[in-house]
Protein backbone atom coordinates (compact mmCIF):
# COMPACT_ATOMS: atom_id res chain seq x y z
CA UNK A 1 0.00 0.00 0.00
CA UNK A 2 1.61 3.55 -0.93
CA UNK A 3 1.41 6.27 1.66
CA UNK A 4 -1.50 8.11 2.32
CA UNK A 5 -2.54 10.75 0.34
CA UNK A 6 -1.98 8.76 -3.19
CA UNK A 7 -5.03 6.86 -3.57
CA UNK A 8 -8.63 7.57 -2.67
CA UNK A 9 -12.09 6.38 -3.74
CA UNK A 10 -15.17 6.27 -2.55
CA UNK A 11 -17.48 3.02 -4.08
CA UNK A 12 -20.83 2.31 -4.62
CA UNK A 13 -23.04 -0.77 -5.34
CA UNK A 14 -26.25 -0.74 -7.19
CA UNK A 15 -28.04 -4.02 -6.77
CA UNK A 16 -30.83 -4.26 -8.99
CA UNK A 17 -33.87 -6.57 -8.57
CA UNK A 18 -34.17 -7.17 -5.00
CA UNK A 19 -37.57 -8.71 -6.83
CA UNK A 20 -39.08 -12.51 -7.33
CA UNK A 21 -37.38 -14.33 -9.50
CA UNK A 22 -39.99 -14.15 -12.03
CA UNK A 23 -39.25 -10.71 -13.36
CA UNK A 24 -38.24 -11.29 -16.88
CA UNK A 25 -34.23 -9.84 -17.89
CA UNK A 26 -35.01 -7.42 -20.73
CA UNK A 27 -32.84 -6.28 -23.54
CA UNK A 28 -32.85 -3.33 -25.88
CA UNK A 29 -30.32 -1.99 -28.48
CA UNK A 30 -29.50 0.91 -30.70
CA UNK A 31 -27.00 2.50 -32.47
CA UNK A 32 -26.17 6.21 -34.12
CA UNK A 33 -24.09 7.26 -36.76
CA UNK A 34 -21.37 9.30 -35.46
CA UNK A 35 -18.92 10.39 -38.58
CA UNK A 36 -17.91 13.99 -38.49
CA UNK A 37 -18.77 16.03 -41.44
CA UNK A 38 -15.73 16.72 -43.71
CA UNK A 39 -16.63 18.58 -46.76
CA UNK A 40 -15.92 22.02 -45.81
CA UNK A 41 -14.78 21.25 -42.14
CA UNK A 42 -11.09 20.75 -40.86
CA UNK A 43 -11.35 17.20 -38.91
CA UNK A 44 -8.09 16.45 -37.62
CA UNK A 45 -7.17 12.76 -37.15
CA UNK A 46 -6.84 10.71 -33.81
CA UNK A 47 -3.12 9.23 -33.45
CA UNK A 48 -0.06 9.09 -35.16
CA UNK A 49 1.67 12.37 -34.81
CA UNK A 50 0.22 15.63 -35.23
CA UNK A 51 -1.96 17.66 -38.15
CA UNK A 52 -2.99 15.06 -39.98
CA UNK A 53 -6.52 15.60 -41.31
CA UNK A 54 -9.03 13.54 -42.64
CA UNK A 55 -9.78 13.83 -46.64
CA UNK A 56 -12.62 11.80 -46.76
CA UNK A 57 -14.97 8.95 -45.20
CA UNK A 58 -14.79 5.73 -46.12
CA UNK A 59 -16.88 4.31 -43.74
CA UNK A 60 -19.14 5.61 -41.10
CA UNK A 61 -18.27 5.68 -37.48
CA UNK A 62 -21.06 4.58 -34.98
CA UNK A 63 -22.45 4.13 -31.50
CA UNK A 64 -23.99 1.09 -30.35
CA UNK A 65 -25.86 0.21 -27.38
CA UNK A 66 -26.88 -2.08 -25.62
CA UNK A 67 -29.39 -1.91 -22.40
CA UNK A 68 -29.57 -5.34 -19.76
CA UNK A 69 -32.90 -4.45 -16.91
CA UNK A 70 -33.17 -6.93 -14.47
CA UNK A 71 -36.31 -5.23 -12.88
CA UNK A 72 -35.75 -2.95 -11.14
CA UNK A 73 -33.05 -1.40 -12.90
CA UNK A 74 -31.10 -1.38 -16.15
CA UNK A 75 -27.30 -0.90 -17.15
CA UNK A 76 -26.72 0.77 -20.85
CA UNK A 77 -23.12 -0.12 -22.53
CA UNK A 78 -21.84 1.72 -25.49
CA UNK A 79 -19.31 1.31 -27.27
CA UNK A 80 -17.80 4.46 -29.52
CA UNK A 81 -15.97 4.58 -32.70
CA UNK A 82 -13.50 7.41 -31.27
CA UNK A 83 -9.72 7.97 -30.10
CA UNK A 84 -11.04 8.36 -26.06
CA UNK A 85 -13.21 10.46 -24.39
CA UNK A 86 -12.20 11.94 -20.69
CA UNK A 87 -14.64 11.75 -17.65
CA UNK A 88 -15.67 14.83 -17.69
CA UNK A 89 -17.20 14.23 -21.13
CA UNK A 90 -18.76 10.89 -20.02
CA UNK A 91 -20.03 12.91 -16.46
CA UNK A 92 -22.20 15.21 -18.91
CA UNK A 93 -23.45 12.12 -21.48
CA UNK A 94 -24.64 10.90 -18.30
CA UNK A 95 -26.60 13.57 -17.63
CA UNK A 96 -28.13 14.11 -20.62
CA UNK A 97 -28.95 10.24 -20.43
CA UNK A 98 -30.31 10.18 -17.56
CA UNK A 99 -33.08 13.18 -18.59
CA UNK A 100 -34.18 10.91 -20.84
CA UNK A 101 -34.20 7.40 -19.78
CA UNK A 102 -36.03 5.63 -16.90
CA UNK A 103 -35.17 5.69 -13.04
CA UNK A 104 -32.21 3.34 -12.02
CA UNK A 105 -30.52 3.05 -15.12
CA UNK A 106 -26.83 3.32 -15.32
CA UNK A 107 -24.34 3.85 -18.35
CA UNK A 108 -21.25 2.88 -19.20
CA UNK A 109 -19.34 4.42 -21.73
CA UNK A 110 -16.23 2.97 -23.60
CA UNK A 111 -14.64 3.94 -26.73
CA UNK A 112 -12.99 1.56 -30.13
CA UNK A 113 -9.65 3.76 -29.53
CA UNK A 114 -10.00 3.65 -33.34
CA UNK A 115 -6.84 6.01 -34.85
CA UNK A 116 -8.95 6.61 -38.40
CA UNK A 117 -12.05 9.29 -36.47
CA UNK A 118 -11.46 12.41 -35.68
CA UNK A 119 -9.45 13.71 -32.58
CA UNK A 120 -12.09 14.35 -29.51
CA UNK A 121 -9.21 14.36 -26.95
CA UNK A 122 -7.20 17.13 -28.16
CA UNK A 123 -3.42 15.87 -28.32
CA UNK A 124 -3.21 15.55 -32.77
CA UNK A 125 -3.83 19.42 -33.51
CA UNK A 126 -1.81 21.02 -36.11
CA UNK A 127 0.79 21.41 -32.98
CA UNK A 128 1.66 19.99 -29.47
CA UNK A 129 0.28 22.68 -28.14
CA UNK A 130 -2.73 23.56 -30.05
CA UNK A 131 -6.02 21.53 -29.72
CA UNK A 132 -7.38 19.16 -32.31
CA UNK A 133 -10.49 18.86 -30.81
CA UNK A 134 -14.09 20.45 -32.59
CA UNK A 135 -15.85 21.99 -29.61
CA UNK A 136 -19.25 21.54 -31.85
CA UNK A 137 -18.58 18.16 -32.88
CA UNK A 138 -17.75 17.09 -29.59
CA UNK A 139 -20.65 18.39 -27.96
CA UNK A 140 -22.54 16.97 -30.89
CA UNK A 141 -21.19 13.27 -30.18
CA UNK A 142 -21.94 13.45 -26.45
CA UNK A 143 -25.26 14.44 -26.90
CA UNK A 144 -25.69 11.24 -29.71
CA UNK A 145 -24.20 8.99 -27.19
CA UNK A 146 -26.70 10.10 -24.31
CA UNK A 147 -29.78 10.15 -27.02
CA UNK A 148 -28.71 6.65 -28.76
CA UNK A 149 -28.40 4.85 -24.92
CA UNK A 150 -31.85 6.12 -24.11
CA UNK A 151 -33.22 4.58 -26.99
CA UNK A 152 -31.69 1.39 -26.09
CA UNK A 153 -33.28 1.50 -22.79
CA UNK A 154 -36.89 2.53 -24.25
CA UNK A 155 -36.46 -0.54 -26.75
CA UNK A 156 -36.13 -3.16 -23.95
CA UNK A 157 -38.16 -6.21 -24.16
CA UNK A 158 -37.72 -9.60 -22.96
CA UNK A 159 -34.46 -11.34 -23.29
CA UNK A 160 -32.46 -14.22 -23.86
CA UNK A 161 -28.42 -14.15 -22.75
CA UNK A 162 -26.01 -16.81 -24.06
CA UNK A 163 -22.53 -16.54 -23.16
CA UNK A 164 -19.61 -17.74 -25.06
CA UNK A 165 -15.84 -17.77 -24.97
CA UNK A 166 -12.70 -18.89 -26.95
CA UNK A 167 -9.08 -19.08 -27.15
CA UNK A 168 -8.32 -20.15 -30.36
CA UNK A 169 -4.24 -19.55 -30.79
CA UNK A 170 -4.97 -17.06 -33.88
CA UNK A 171 -6.67 -14.93 -31.88
CA UNK A 172 -3.31 -14.35 -29.97
CA UNK A 173 -1.12 -14.43 -33.32
CA UNK A 174 -3.61 -11.66 -34.37
CA UNK A 175 -2.14 -9.41 -31.35
CA UNK A 176 1.39 -7.68 -31.87
CA UNK A 177 3.12 -6.98 -28.51
CA UNK A 178 5.78 -4.08 -29.24
CA UNK A 179 7.86 -4.42 -25.53
CA UNK A 180 8.61 -7.05 -22.93
CA UNK A 181 7.28 -8.79 -21.17
CA UNK A 182 5.52 -9.82 -24.45
CA UNK A 183 1.81 -10.71 -22.93
CA UNK A 184 -0.98 -10.82 -24.96
CA UNK A 185 -4.30 -11.19 -24.40
CA UNK A 186 -6.11 -13.56 -26.96
CA UNK A 187 -9.24 -14.17 -25.05
CA UNK A 188 -12.85 -13.92 -26.91
CA UNK A 189 -15.61 -13.58 -25.01
CA UNK A 190 -19.05 -13.06 -26.47
CA UNK A 191 -22.75 -12.28 -25.16
CA UNK A 192 -25.39 -13.19 -27.78
CA UNK A 193 -29.00 -11.90 -26.62
CA UNK A 194 -32.61 -12.89 -28.53
CA UNK A 195 -35.51 -12.69 -27.91
CA UNK A 196 -37.13 -15.73 -26.21
CA UNK A 197 -39.98 -16.20 -27.78
CA UNK A 198 -39.37 -15.83 -31.49
CA UNK A 199 -35.15 -16.63 -31.49
CA UNK A 200 -34.75 -13.33 -33.14
CA UNK A 201 -31.33 -11.51 -32.91
CA UNK A 202 -31.47 -8.85 -30.34
CA UNK A 203 -27.63 -7.97 -30.61
CA UNK A 204 -24.00 -9.49 -30.46
CA UNK A 205 -21.63 -7.97 -27.87
CA UNK A 206 -18.01 -8.79 -28.91
CA UNK A 207 -15.13 -8.50 -26.36
CA UNK A 208 -11.25 -8.64 -27.87
CA UNK A 209 -8.20 -6.61 -27.64
CA UNK A 210 -6.17 -4.97 -30.15
CA UNK A 211 -5.28 -1.69 -31.16
CA UNK A 212 -7.55 -0.02 -34.34
CA UNK A 213 -5.16 1.12 -36.10
CA UNK A 214 -4.39 -0.86 -38.79
CA UNK A 215 -4.61 1.52 -41.37
CA UNK A 216 -1.68 3.46 -40.29
CA UNK A 217 -0.57 7.16 -40.41
CA UNK A 218 -1.17 7.19 -44.46
CA UNK A 219 -4.34 6.98 -44.69
CA UNK A 220 -6.22 10.20 -43.74
CA UNK A 221 -10.34 8.54 -44.84
CA UNK A 222 -12.23 8.50 -41.55
CA UNK A 223 -12.90 4.80 -41.26
CA UNK A 224 -14.21 2.13 -37.66
CA UNK A 225 -10.93 0.18 -39.06
CA UNK A 226 -10.84 -3.57 -38.24
CA UNK A 227 -14.32 -3.39 -36.21
CA UNK A 228 -16.19 -1.99 -38.92
CA UNK A 229 -15.68 -5.67 -41.32
CA UNK A 230 -16.26 -7.25 -37.83
CA UNK A 231 -19.38 -5.72 -37.39
CA UNK A 232 -20.40 -6.25 -41.42
CA UNK A 233 -19.58 -10.18 -41.22
CA UNK A 234 -21.31 -10.80 -37.83
CA UNK A 235 -24.60 -8.52 -38.44
CA UNK A 236 -24.63 -10.57 -42.13
CA UNK A 237 -24.58 -13.44 -41.14
CA UNK A 238 -26.29 -13.62 -37.44
CA UNK A 239 -28.75 -10.79 -38.14
CA UNK A 240 -29.24 -7.95 -34.95
CA UNK A 241 -26.90 -5.82 -33.90
CA UNK A 242 -23.12 -6.14 -33.16
CA UNK A 243 -21.38 -4.08 -30.94
CA UNK A 244 -17.40 -4.41 -30.04
CA UNK A 245 -15.79 -3.58 -27.26
CA UNK A 246 -11.78 -3.24 -27.12
CA UNK A 247 -10.07 -5.12 -24.07
CA UNK A 248 -6.76 -4.84 -22.85
CA UNK A 249 -5.44 -3.14 -25.46
CA UNK A 250 -1.91 -1.18 -23.86
CA UNK A 251 1.05 -2.31 -26.41
CA UNK A 252 -1.24 -4.73 -27.88
CA UNK A 253 -1.07 -3.47 -31.95
CA UNK A 254 -2.77 -4.88 -35.02
CA UNK A 255 0.35 -3.37 -36.91
CA UNK A 256 3.47 -5.03 -38.39
CA UNK A 257 4.44 -8.21 -39.89
CA UNK A 258 3.71 -9.94 -36.29
CA UNK A 259 0.32 -9.89 -37.64
CA UNK A 260 0.74 -11.65 -40.78
CA UNK A 261 -2.50 -11.86 -42.87
CA UNK A 262 -2.69 -13.62 -45.99
CA UNK A 263 -5.29 -12.07 -48.55
CA UNK A 264 -7.82 -14.73 -49.75
CA UNK A 265 -8.04 -12.86 -53.28
CA UNK A 266 -4.77 -12.51 -54.01
CA UNK A 267 -2.96 -16.11 -52.00
CA UNK A 268 -0.43 -13.29 -50.92
CA UNK A 269 0.10 -11.53 -47.84
CA UNK A 270 -2.02 -8.24 -47.47
CA UNK A 271 -0.24 -5.32 -46.88
CA UNK A 272 0.48 -3.61 -43.53
CA UNK A 273 -1.54 -0.16 -43.26
CA UNK A 274 -3.44 -1.20 -46.36
CA UNK A 275 -7.53 -1.63 -46.52
CA UNK A 276 -7.12 -5.11 -46.92
CA UNK A 277 -5.43 -6.12 -43.98
CA UNK A 278 -7.84 -4.06 -42.13
CA UNK A 279 -10.89 -6.13 -44.02
CA UNK A 280 -9.24 -9.52 -43.10
CA UNK A 281 -8.57 -9.45 -39.58
CA UNK A 282 -12.10 -7.97 -39.00
CA UNK A 283 -13.48 -10.65 -40.85
CA UNK A 284 -11.65 -13.16 -39.24
CA UNK A 285 -12.48 -12.17 -35.89
CA UNK A 286 -15.86 -12.40 -37.15
CA UNK A 287 -15.45 -15.84 -37.91
CA UNK A 288 -13.53 -16.49 -34.61
CA UNK A 289 -17.06 -15.47 -33.20
CA UNK A 290 -19.05 -17.54 -35.21
CA UNK A 291 -16.96 -20.52 -34.19
CA UNK A 292 -17.16 -19.64 -30.59
CA UNK A 293 -20.75 -19.10 -31.01
CA UNK A 294 -21.50 -22.81 -31.63
CA UNK A 295 -20.71 -23.49 -28.14
CA UNK A 296 -22.85 -20.82 -25.74
CA UNK A 297 -24.14 -21.44 -22.53
CA UNK A 298 -27.43 -20.12 -22.13
CA UNK A 299 -28.15 -18.79 -18.61
CA UNK A 300 -31.38 -17.13 -17.35
CA UNK A 301 -29.76 -14.01 -15.69
CA UNK A 302 -31.98 -12.56 -12.50
CA UNK A 303 -29.96 -10.16 -11.41
CA UNK A 304 -27.46 -7.31 -12.09
CA UNK A 305 -25.20 -6.23 -9.88
CA UNK A 306 -23.36 -2.91 -10.24
CA UNK A 307 -20.27 -1.16 -8.25
CA UNK A 308 -18.72 1.58 -9.59
CA UNK A 309 -15.78 3.51 -7.64
CA UNK A 310 -14.65 7.42 -8.03
CA UNK A 311 -10.60 6.99 -7.94
CA UNK A 312 -8.13 9.77 -7.73
CA UNK A 313 -5.48 8.53 -9.85
CA UNK A 314 -1.90 10.55 -9.29
CA UNK A 315 -0.45 12.73 -12.04
CA UNK A 316 3.70 12.37 -12.49
CA UNK A 317 4.02 12.83 -15.62
CA UNK A 318 4.81 16.45 -16.76
CA UNK A 319 3.65 16.07 -20.29
CA UNK A 320 0.51 15.91 -19.75
CA UNK A 321 0.31 18.81 -17.06
CA UNK A 322 1.60 20.72 -19.71
CA UNK A 323 -1.13 19.75 -22.05
CA UNK A 324 -3.74 20.88 -19.27
CA UNK A 325 -2.15 24.36 -19.11
CA UNK A 326 -2.08 25.14 -22.48
CA UNK A 327 -5.56 24.39 -22.92
CA UNK A 328 -5.16 21.05 -25.19
CA UNK A 329 -8.03 19.65 -22.90
CA UNK A 330 -10.00 22.37 -23.45
CA UNK A 331 -10.57 22.23 -19.67
CA UNK A 332 -12.30 18.45 -19.82
CA UNK A 333 -9.42 16.81 -17.44
CA UNK A 334 -9.15 19.09 -13.92
CA UNK A 335 -6.57 18.72 -11.30
CA UNK A 336 -7.49 17.36 -7.85
CA UNK A 337 -5.42 17.25 -4.45
CA UNK A 338 -6.61 14.96 -1.46
CA UNK A 339 -9.87 14.74 -3.50
CA UNK A 340 -10.70 18.04 -3.71
CA UNK A 341 -10.71 20.67 -6.64
CA UNK A 342 -7.10 22.46 -7.32
CA UNK A 343 -7.04 25.15 -10.32
CA UNK A 344 -3.92 26.47 -8.66
CA UNK A 345 -1.09 27.23 -11.26
CA UNK A 346 2.89 27.99 -11.45
CA UNK A 347 5.28 28.89 -14.15
CA UNK A 348 7.35 26.20 -14.98
CA UNK A 349 9.92 25.85 -18.23
CA UNK A 350 8.52 23.37 -20.05
CA UNK A 351 10.57 22.46 -23.55
CA UNK A 352 10.79 25.32 -26.40
CA UNK A 353 7.06 26.60 -24.95
CA UNK A 354 8.87 29.29 -22.15
CA UNK A 355 7.44 29.31 -19.42
CA UNK A 356 3.46 28.54 -19.06
CA UNK A 357 0.96 28.28 -16.51
CA UNK A 358 1.33 24.70 -15.69
CA UNK A 359 -1.86 23.39 -13.02
CA UNK A 360 0.30 22.18 -10.35
CA UNK A 361 -2.65 20.00 -8.52
CA UNK A 362 -1.72 16.21 -8.04
CA UNK A 363 -4.61 13.84 -9.17
CA UNK A 364 -7.11 13.29 -11.60
CA UNK A 365 -10.07 11.88 -11.12
CA UNK A 366 -11.68 8.80 -12.89
CA UNK A 367 -14.00 5.80 -12.11
CA UNK A 368 -13.76 2.17 -12.67
CA UNK A 369 -16.77 -0.03 -12.78
CA UNK A 370 -17.82 -3.43 -12.38
CA UNK A 371 -20.45 -5.69 -13.16
CA UNK A 372 -22.23 -8.88 -12.19
CA UNK A 373 -24.57 -11.00 -14.22
CA UNK A 374 -26.57 -13.61 -11.92
CA UNK A 375 -28.19 -16.40 -11.70
CA UNK A 376 -29.63 -16.41 -8.06
CA UNK A 377 -26.32 -17.10 -6.27
CA UNK A 378 -24.06 -17.88 -9.12
CA UNK A 379 -21.70 -15.36 -10.66
CA UNK A 380 -22.36 -16.03 -14.33
CA UNK A 381 -20.42 -13.40 -16.31
CA UNK A 382 -18.92 -9.78 -14.99
CA UNK A 383 -17.66 -7.12 -16.88
CA UNK A 384 -14.69 -4.66 -15.51
CA UNK A 385 -14.86 -1.56 -17.08
CA UNK A 386 -11.23 -0.27 -17.04
CA UNK A 387 -10.34 3.40 -17.80
CA UNK A 388 -7.82 3.42 -20.34
CA UNK A 389 -5.14 1.36 -22.22
CA UNK A 390 -3.72 -1.15 -19.27
CA UNK A 391 -1.50 -3.61 -20.20
CA UNK A 392 -2.58 -7.16 -20.82
CA UNK A 393 -0.03 -8.60 -17.89
CA UNK A 394 -2.04 -6.43 -15.23
CA UNK A 395 -5.27 -8.31 -17.08
CA UNK A 396 -4.02 -11.92 -17.31
CA UNK A 397 -0.75 -11.93 -14.73
CA UNK A 398 2.75 -12.03 -16.22
CA UNK A 399 3.94 -9.04 -14.58
CA UNK A 400 7.85 -8.88 -14.98
CA UNK A 401 11.06 -7.07 -13.27
CA UNK A 402 14.16 -6.22 -15.73
CA UNK A 403 17.43 -4.74 -14.82
CA UNK A 404 17.25 -1.25 -16.12
CA UNK A 405 13.45 -0.82 -14.92
CA UNK A 406 13.44 2.43 -12.63
CA UNK A 407 11.40 0.74 -9.75
CA UNK A 408 12.31 -2.75 -10.39
CA UNK A 409 11.61 -4.19 -6.71
CA UNK A 410 8.22 -2.29 -6.98
CA UNK A 411 5.32 -4.53 -5.48
CA UNK A 412 2.81 -5.96 -8.01
CA UNK A 413 -0.29 -4.36 -8.69
CA UNK A 414 -3.44 -7.43 -8.41
CA UNK A 415 -3.74 -9.10 -11.29
CA UNK A 416 -7.58 -8.32 -12.37
CA UNK A 417 -9.06 -11.82 -14.05
CA UNK A 418 -7.54 -13.48 -10.83
CA UNK A 419 -9.62 -11.88 -8.43
CA UNK A 420 -12.52 -12.65 -11.25
CA UNK A 421 -15.28 -15.65 -10.32
CA UNK A 422 -17.27 -16.45 -13.53
CA UNK A 423 -16.13 -17.80 -16.86
CA UNK A 424 -17.05 -15.22 -18.86
CA UNK A 425 -14.50 -12.34 -18.42
CA UNK A 426 -15.85 -8.97 -20.03
CA UNK A 427 -12.91 -6.42 -20.14
CA UNK A 428 -13.86 -3.26 -21.52
CA UNK A 429 -10.46 -0.94 -22.42
CA UNK A 430 -11.07 3.16 -22.23
CA UNK A 431 -14.45 2.90 -20.16
CA UNK A 432 -15.75 6.50 -19.14
CA UNK A 433 -12.28 7.58 -19.36
CA UNK A 434 -9.15 7.73 -21.15
CA UNK A 435 -5.69 7.66 -18.41
CA UNK A 436 -3.21 6.55 -21.65
CA UNK A 437 -1.16 3.68 -20.73
CA UNK A 438 -1.55 1.74 -16.90
CA UNK A 439 1.73 0.19 -17.02
CA UNK A 440 2.91 -2.14 -13.81
CA UNK A 441 5.55 -0.27 -12.25
CA UNK A 442 7.85 -2.83 -11.48
CA UNK A 443 8.11 -2.03 -15.38
CA UNK A 444 8.43 1.25 -15.79
CA UNK A 445 10.97 2.47 -17.64
CA UNK A 446 11.43 6.37 -18.72
CA UNK A 447 15.04 6.37 -17.37
CA UNK A 448 18.28 5.37 -18.42
CA UNK A 449 19.35 2.21 -19.10
CA UNK A 450 16.21 0.69 -20.53
CA UNK A 451 14.75 -2.44 -20.53
CA UNK A 452 16.65 -5.06 -21.68
CA UNK A 453 19.54 -3.01 -22.54
CA UNK A 454 17.88 -1.21 -25.33
CA UNK A 455 19.85 1.25 -27.21
CA UNK A 456 16.51 3.86 -27.01
CA UNK A 457 13.75 4.13 -24.53
CA UNK A 458 10.55 1.88 -25.09
CA UNK A 459 7.17 3.26 -26.21
CA UNK A 460 4.35 4.01 -23.25
CA UNK A 461 5.34 5.83 -20.55
CA UNK A 462 4.81 8.93 -22.29
CA UNK A 463 1.38 8.58 -22.74
CA UNK A 464 0.70 7.41 -18.87
CA UNK A 465 -0.07 9.52 -15.99
CA UNK A 466 2.89 8.18 -14.17
CA UNK A 467 4.16 4.81 -12.58
CA UNK A 468 1.61 4.81 -9.86
CA UNK A 469 -1.83 4.88 -12.04
CA UNK A 470 -1.51 0.82 -12.48
CA UNK A 471 -1.47 0.24 -8.80
CA UNK A 472 -4.52 3.29 -8.32
CA UNK A 473 -7.01 1.73 -10.54
CA UNK A 474 -5.85 -1.95 -10.13
CA UNK A 475 -6.11 -1.53 -6.20
CA UNK A 476 -9.63 0.20 -6.46
CA UNK A 477 -11.00 -3.15 -8.31
CA UNK A 478 -9.93 -5.66 -6.13
CA UNK A 479 -11.57 -3.69 -3.01
CA UNK A 480 -14.66 -3.38 -5.08
CA UNK A 481 -14.69 -6.65 -6.24
CA UNK A 482 -13.87 -8.16 -3.14
CA UNK A 483 -16.66 -6.14 -1.46
CA UNK A 484 -19.67 -6.78 -3.80
CA UNK A 485 -19.09 -10.43 -4.04
CA UNK A 486 -19.44 -12.22 -1.40
CA UNK A 487 -20.29 -16.18 -1.82
CA UNK A 488 -20.00 -17.23 -4.78
CA UNK A 489 -20.09 -20.25 -7.12
CA UNK A 490 -17.75 -20.27 -9.56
Amino acid sequence: MRAKGCLRFAWCVLLFSNLAACQALRAGAARAVITPEVAGHTVYLAGFGHNRIATGVHDDLSVRCLALADGSGSVTLCSADLIGLFYADVKKIRELFAADASPNSWLIVACSHVHEGPDTLGLWGPSPAQSGTDPAYLDWVERRIASTAAEAVHSMRPARLEFARDDHPLLGQLQSVDRPPYVHDPYLFVLRVTDPSTGAPIATLVNWSDHPETLGRANTEISADYPHWLRDRLEGQLGGMTIFFNGAIGKVSSLGSDVALQDPDTGGLAGDGTWKKAEVLGTLLGKLVERALKSTNHADIQRIRIAHSTVFVPLENDRFRAAIGSGVFSNRRPLYTNGKLDSLTERRKVGEAGEPAIPVGREVETEVDYIQLRSRSTVVAEIAAVPGEIYPELVNGGISRYDGADYRDAAFEPVLRQGLHSRYQFVFGLANDELGYLIPKAEWDSEPPWLQNRARPWYGEINSLGPSAAFAVMNAFENMITKLSGPTKP
